[in-house]
């Protein structure tokens, strides 16, 4: 290996590593491995921004020996232009060598190695729903088999022990379902049970679907889901959200689409849990000319932080700026847009 790496791709290419780098972010998003070099060098502007930040998983292994795979969940901020910054990724490279080097004199000397980079400051610690869908898809990935929670939940979605008992349902369980879609008919098996689930255990699943895509006959399933909750005396903020987290995720651009225009028109997307979902998750549906304003008006009825927070997010991700601004700029916009507008330029220069 060279002694001097201009880049994680190239220190895991020296290094003769199977790798695959996915974004955290906002969801489990696979960047293929040229697309990343491009990311690294600044030829490209990073897709996936969330919270001016990128939020990586990577895992590799070794091509030649069966050692386990190697995980690292690291973050580093994006620029102004929307580029990865490349002093925060060259400070890391520089904490990989040194460890790296400190590795190779342990085992020369016969002393413990270190076990991880984990207390680099680029390091962070997944959520657990996002260990656990990620460790799903790196079993797939990897051609590995389920956990052991896989069986039970397939068979609770079977209805074989009954929809209600679902307090022994875990995380790592549903995700592993939720990875692996296209095998052992669990699309379908989805299909059929997502009507029968209460409420906790519908949002569980709705909320790993967003990490795959979906089929036509899942979107419409969850679509009538969306109506019902909409329907319903009570609001469930919660449910709405994860609905529309898993409706994001559908093949079929129409359906997301109509399914947003339809909430956009509801006083459910008042919730900040609903906005902060279409925000988040429905980022290239939003940013449609019949959509945006209504979606930019219904962020103006959230308090004037989660206004900032929000449109600040969004605005970082590539090629949806102008078309905000431009939603900004018109002079049809209500008064309660134009106030949340005007306060958030006194704090922000765009």
């Amino acid at each position: 290996m060279k002694n001097k790496m201009d880049s994680i791709s190239q220190f895991l290419i020296a290094g003769e590593f199977q790798y695959r780098v996915y974004d955290l972010g906002r969801k489990l998003t696979l960047l293929p491995n040229s697309l990343f070099q491009h990311i690294e060098d600044q030829i490209v502007l990073y897709p996936y921004p969330f919270q001016q930040k990128a939020w990586l998983a990577l895992l590799f292994w070794s091509k030649t020996d069966d050692t386990e795979p190697t995980i690292w969940f690291l973050q580093f901020p994006i620029d102004e232009l929307g580029y990865l910054k490349q002093a925060s990724r060259d400070a890391f490279l520089q904490e990989l060598l040194i460890h790296v080097g400190t590795n190779l004199q342990a085992q020369q000397s016969g002393s413990q190695m270190q076990d991880s980079l984990k207390e680099s400051a680029f390091a962070f610690k997944p959520r657990q729903d996002r260990l656990a869908i990620f460790h799903a898809f790196a079993t797939v990935e990897l051609k590995q088999p389920p956990s052991q929670y896989y069986q039970q939940t397939r068979e609770y979605l079977q209805g074989n022990i009954g929809y209600e008992q679902w307090q022994f349902l875990g995380l790592q369980g549903i995700a592993d379902v939720i990875a692996r879609l296209d095998i052992d008919n669990n699309e379908q098996l989805l299909s059929q049970a997502l009507p029968q689930l209460p409420a906790t255990p519908l949002i569980s699943f709705t909320e790993n679907l967003e990490h795959n895509e979906i089929s036509n006959e899942l979107s419409l399933v969850l679509q009538q889901q969306l109506q019902q909750a909409l329907d319903a005396e009570q609001i469930n903020s919660l449910l709405i959200a994860a609905l529309i987290r898993a409706i994001s995720s559908s093949k079929n651009q129409l359906t997301r689409q109509q399914v947003i225009k339809q909430l956009l028109e509801t006083d459910a997307v008042k919730e900040i849990e609903v906005i902060a979902a279409l925000a988040g998750r429905a980022w290239q549906d939003i940013t449609h000319n019949e959509l945006l304003p209504d979606f930019m008006q219904a962020l103006a009825y959230q308090q004037q932080d989660a206004f900032n927070v929000i449109l600040s997010d969004i605005m970082g991700i590539p090629n949806l700026r102008e078309p905000i601004l431009k939603t900004l700029r018109n002079p049809d916009r209500s008064n309660l847009l134009s106030k949340r507008i005007g306060s958030f330029l006194d704090g922000v220069f765009i």
